[in-house]
């Protein structure tokens, strides 16, 4: 009888073992499929958790630099940078790492080296890098919070900006809670003292330790970063990601119950079908439908991957090694201008502009030599309609159990509005940089105008001064010709002192505008005149005996009285004055036989402040003031005044003015001639 059954034995022992072979290789592959999807996920969360952190920094930092660079910041550009973010907690520091500001107020931390207290503050603030805190209790309220430090420059030093997140109640939190949809299944978010930052479970206590709440889950994770470990005779599948910029690790720990669950019914049914030897058949039928039911639980997986891929706000793709498109959502179509059936299949540089294809193609060219698992890198999109679009693209390279290359997850974010702020910046730093320059200008011209009245009005007042308390102590002693000489000597310096009092009063007047000129027909002959009539020497006088002009005439006495008494100060004898008329103008000039105007002082001769450093100039009394006036009144009433040699020696200052009523009232732009031609017309000597 054995011998009649041996065969049957035989075949039947044949099948059994083909067929327990089979259900083991197939539950093998199954618990492998579900665990790289289970890890996937995880890598996936990771990626989302690595986008966010850089986002934050990066909308911290363009806030920071476009609020928080005054010298003094104001408080509430301060709150509102805060609550532009909805941070509970918040500080600026110094470069110096002390509070300028802090959320909520407390007055006692203002000045405090807040820094020195905590290691991201002072990676920030020394180093100059961006730095995000483990789990740290808040300085203002001691809440536990998550601090994201950004350093920034400002023209009055490094500053930080660091926002304290409670990052458990932000939406990092919440979508940490429905990240994975297992059932079971424990994600958290740890930073690098053990403490866990944010979780999709509930936390007990201020601030938990992931080697108190999973203590056999922080040693499997000290170990090695995927696989499994055992608690009370149970199997746990675990998976964790390094955080990448910051001191946190995502893990996420799920019963293997659970994760295979899926297998459980085809791991039974194929157990018991071997125990029925006899229908064989019937077994491999039952293992074929439950093969099929797992088939699709893991659609039905896939399916609720694809909806998460599909709805994201952000573009995402998926790519051969080659770069063409394999699988694009929603968000991608409408940041490119495409419709799904037109990107499918077409290489990633078809949309990408011509001046980045470079660079992503050396990256991507490093990921399949294995040198990188993925890249982060910033570049531009073409739109259908012709713009660009600038965006942070997030690219992973998943590969085979042969580690071949199989495809890219790519996750793009458009950072067109980050980058407008980035050129509202710039702009806005341009624009201090030209206000600082004025600055500087006004400046410079303050430090002239006191150098001024130190010397030359307080010369003047000294002497009164002195003369008057020798006139008080020697009154009797002094006889009246003295006392005259002393009394004559004063009203001549006090009129100086007023003189030039008069002369900054009028120019800060022109300066604010506040001087109008009334231009009308005035004789020029008879200004003139009227000019030399007061001046303090003989002037020979050239001019028509009518010469018409058009300027106002209190303006063009003031402009004639200083040239004449600027001529008589710095020149020599004869001194004329020449009236002559040229086409639609007519010039007055006024003429010495001094030593000129060094040439080197020509281009500032009528600046404020501005003296010669070298001839008569340096032995003269003077405020640097009276040509500058005639050029500011001259400016104001639509006259030009300008300044030529005289050969061989000598100077000639040029007021030119319109023979006709000018069209826009007289305010006209100043012009300086360098050399003026003289005007041909009629004289009349007088």
């Amino acid at each position: 009888m054995w011998r009649f059954a041996a065969a049957p034995i035989a075949v039947w022992l044949v099948l059994t073992l083909a067929g327990v072979t089979g259900l083991m290789l197939l539950e093998r592959s199954g618990r492998d499929t579900l665990a790289q999807r289970f890890d996937l996920r995880v890598q996936l969360v990771s990626d989302f958790v690595t986008s966010y952190v850089a986002d934050l920094i990066d909308r911290e930092r363009v806030q920071a630099e476009a609020f928080l660079t005054e010298p003094v910041v104001d408080e509430r550009d301060f709150f509102r940078s805060v609550n532009a973010f909805g941070y509970p907690a918040a500080v600026l520091l110094d470069d110096q790492g002390r509070v300028l500001h802090i959320a909520p107020r407390n007055k006692s931390m203002i000045g405090r080296r807040l820094a020195e207290n905590y290691p991201h503050l002072r990676v920030a603030s020394v180093e100059g890098r961006a730095a995000v805190s483990p789990v740290v209790p808040s300085a203002a309220k001691g809440l536990p919070v998550v601090g994201f430090a950004v350093p920034f420059e400002t023209p009055y030093g490094r500053r930080v900006f660091s926002g304290a997140v409670e990052i458990r109640a932000s939406p990092l939190g919440s979508y940490l809670a429905s990240a994975i949809s297992i059932t079971g299944v424990k994600v958290q978010l740890v930073d690098a003292t053990g403490a866990i930052v944010a979780a999709n479970h509930e936390l007990t206590g201020s601030m938990p330790m992931l080697s108190a709440l999973e203590p056999d889950l922080d040693r499997a994770l000290q170990r090695r970063n995927l696989g499994r470990f055992l608690v009370d005779g149970d199997y746990w599948h675990f998976a964790s990601q390094t955080i990448a910029g910051t001191p946190w690790r995502l893990s996420a720990t799920v019963a293997e119950d659970v994760l295979y669950a899926p297998l459980v019914g085809s791991k039974f049914g194929g157990r018991a079908a071997l125990v029925a030897a006899a229908v064989v058949g019937l077994f491999v039928v039952a293992a074929a439908g439950r093969a099929r039911g797992n088939r699709r639980q893991l659609e039905s997986s896939e399916e609720r991957f694809r909806r998460v891929f599909d709805n994201s706000g952000n573009g995402m793709m998926l790519a051969d090694p080659d770069g063409r498109l394999l699988r694009v959502n929603r968000a991608l179509c409408q940041m490119l201008g495409c419709a799904e059936d037109r990107l499918l299949g077409r290489p990633y540089t078809a949309f990408t502009h011509p001046d980045d294809v470079g660079p992503c193609a050396a990256e991507i060219r490093s990921c399949l030599a294995g040198r990188i698992d993925g890249f982060t890198i910033e570049k531009r999109y073409v739109h259908a309609d012709g713009h660009t679009v600038a965006v942070s693209v997030s690219a992973t390279l998943l590969r085979d159990e042969q580690q071949r290359p199989q495809y890219f997850t790519v996750q793009a974010i458009d950072i067109t509005a980050r980058r407008a702020l980035e050129r509202a910046r710039r702009q806005h730093e341009a624009e201090l940089a030209e206000r600082a320059d004025q600055l500087q200008q006004a400046n410079n011209q303050m430090g002239d105008f006191i150098a001024m009245l130190t010397h030359d009005v307080r010369q003047p007042l000294s002497g009164v001064v002195s003369r008057g308390e020798m006139l008080l102590e020697s009154w009797a002693d002094i006889d009246d010709e003295v006392k005259q000489r002393y009394v004559n000597r004063m009203t001549a310096a006090g009129h100086r002192a007023d003189h030039i009092v008069t002369e900054i009063l009028t120019l800060a007047q022109l300066d604010a505008g506040a001087i109008t000129a009334r231009p009308v027909r005035v004789d020029l002959h008879e200004a003139v005149r009227q000019a030399v009539n007061a001046a303090d020497a003989t002037f020979t006088v050239t001019a028509p005996d009518e010469v018409p002009g058009f300027a106002d005439p209190i303006h063009l006495q003031l402009m004639l009285g200083n040239l004449l008494s600027n001529a008589v100060k710095y020149g020599k004898p004869p001194f004329e004055v020449t009236v002559t008329r040229a086409q639609e103008v007519v010039e007055i000039r006024v003429s010495d036989r001094g030593e000129g105007v060094p040439e080197e002082f020509v281009p500032h001769l009528f600046d404020r402040f501005a003296r010669a450093g070298t001839g008569i100039a340096t032995v003269k009394p003077g405020t640097g003031l009276g040509l500058h006036f005639v050029r500011q009144l001259a400016e104001t009433s639509g006259v030009t005044v300008g300044y030529r040699p005289r050969v061989p020696h000598g100077a000639t200052f040029v007021l030119t003015l319109p023979a006709t009523p000018p069209a826009n009232g007289g305010r006209r732009p100043v012009a300086i001639p360098r050399n003026t031609a003289p005007a041909a017309g009629g004289h009349s000597r007088t």
